[in-house]
């Protein structure tokens, strides 16, 4: 009998299978299923026509790595442009134009059925295009690399399943927020640490003895005179059941978030944010623009390895070429929506033990590519005593990470703010 997995084993994966052709633009690389691009009739894209870097949707920085070669001055505009090496592949008889979509022609070479050339992007997405007639057809494919100039090291902290503080605050009555223990804590780690830390909230409680409209708005203006370090964002209905959006249509989807945030707003006001995560990071492809019409901006998932054995899970239905992108480099943009999704796990807090996780950590910022941009995240219901895997140092976990990412210059963000999480917008 197969065994079940269980929601811890599903989790560990991201705490954060399509066909290419539902993404529209993509473009065929090294790490694409060619033959899928070119039955998805991308600008022409085919096995032995395409591009193989930059990525299509890609999102790199002056400090990520190849395929970013270095900066150069703009001399017309000020500031700096990006250096990115461009290469593809085309049959070494096919004449080729490679060229900006602004009209910027870029130097072409060909061989061993290969070209390259290297571009200079000035704006925050710059289409490559390459032109060819190849037997006598004439074709064109492109690339839209995206440009999070000026990026910086930073880390944000969400934890996610919140309903139980809701109930005990509402219960006990209690005369400031802060008299629940469990918020009392995450002040602690703020004043310490000066994290801003983002709540991921359900409708209701596991049991269903609970939900957000039993909760009194009069806590409104304390949350609001918090929300520079706390605010409270939609993540499910309920914690069931597992994968709640797997299926879902737009509309589901939509009324559950609609009812979750109309609450979260009138408890907390201002305090309430789009910055979510989804529960099980999963929602169907024709459900990204409910949440980018919600103000929603980056969803956090995991990469994967082509060749992986492990279940895909917590991947937002994108396609293995793409999880194969986020394993080796931080975020990709899904032009259609304006949704960037990221790559910035490092184990969650609930079960990584002290000692490890600072190695956790160094495994992703000690590669380039993947080393800007950090998520600190957990659980809620691991922070409470009645809770049968209650994390008695669950404090102290938070604490490591934050003490360590601080000693090395990363700065606390809001993922919502500006571009890519704290970037100039």
């Amino acid at each position: 009998m197969k065994r079940k997995t269980s929601r811890r084993e599903f989790l560990e994966t991201a705490c954060c299978g399509l066909a290419v052709g539902a993404f529209a633009g993509g473009c065929c690389s090294s790490r694409t299923n060619a033959p899928a691009c070119a039955e998805a009739g991308v600008l022409g894209a085919s096995e032995d026509f395409r591009f193989i870097e930059p990525f299509d949707g890609g999102i790199i920085h002056e400090q990520s790595g190849f395929p970013v070669l270095g900066t150069v001055p703009n001399n017309t505009g000020g500031g700096h442009m990006l250096k990115v090496k461009v290469s593809g592949v085309a049959p070494d008889s096919a004449k080729l134009k490679l060229f900006t979509a602004d009209g910027r022609n870029i130097q072409v070479r060909q061989g061993n059925n290969t070209f390259q050339g290297v571009a200079l992007l000035r704006d925050r997405v710059t289409e490559i295009r390459c032109r060819a007639t190849i037997n006598g057809v004439r074709r064109e494919i492109r690339t839209r690399p995206v440009w999070a100039q000026n990026s910086f090291p930073r880390f944000r902290c969400y934890i996610d399943d919140h309903s139980f503080f809701f109930r005990d605050i509402a219960r006990n009555k209690y005369k400031s927020l802060f008299d629940c223990f469990y918020l009392a804590k995450l002040r602690e780690l703020h004043r310490n640490f000066g994290v801003k830390i983002n709540l991921n909230c359900f409708n209701t409680t596991p049991e269903r003895d609970f939900s957000l409209s039993m909760f009194p708005d009069t806590y409104k203006s304390e949350f609001e005179d918090n929300a520079d370090w706390l605010r409270l964002a939609f993540h499910s209905e309920n914690e069931f059941p597992d994968i709640p959006y797997l299926n879902a249509t737009p509309e589901q989807l939509a009324a559950d978030f609609d009812l979750v945030a109309g609450e979260l707003k009138r408890i907390a006001g201002r305090a309430y944010t789009a910055g979510l995560q989804i529960h099980w990071a999963d929602v169907p492809p024709d459900c990204y623009k409910v949440l980018a019409d919600r103000g929603v901006k980056m969803l956090p998932t995991r990469g994967r390895k082509p060749d992986a054995k492990d279940k895909k899970i917590c991947d937002f239905h994108l396609p293995d070429e793409i999880l194969a992108y986020l394993h080796d480099y931080q975020g990709w943009m899904h032009f259609e929506s304006g949704l960037i999704f990221y790559s910035a796990s490092v184990g969650g807090c609930d079960w990584t033990p002290v000692d490890k996780i600072v190695p956790n950590i160094l495994k992703r910022i000690e590669i380039p590519a993947k080393s800007h941009l950090v998520n600190i995240a957990g659980h809620e219901q691991y922070w409470w005593p009645f809770y049968k895997n209650f994390v008695p140092d669950i404090y102290e976990r938070y604490a490591t990470a934050f003490r360590f990412l601080l000693d090395r210059g990363y700065k606390p963000i809001w993922i919502e703010d500006g571009f890519f999480g704290g970037l100039p917008a």
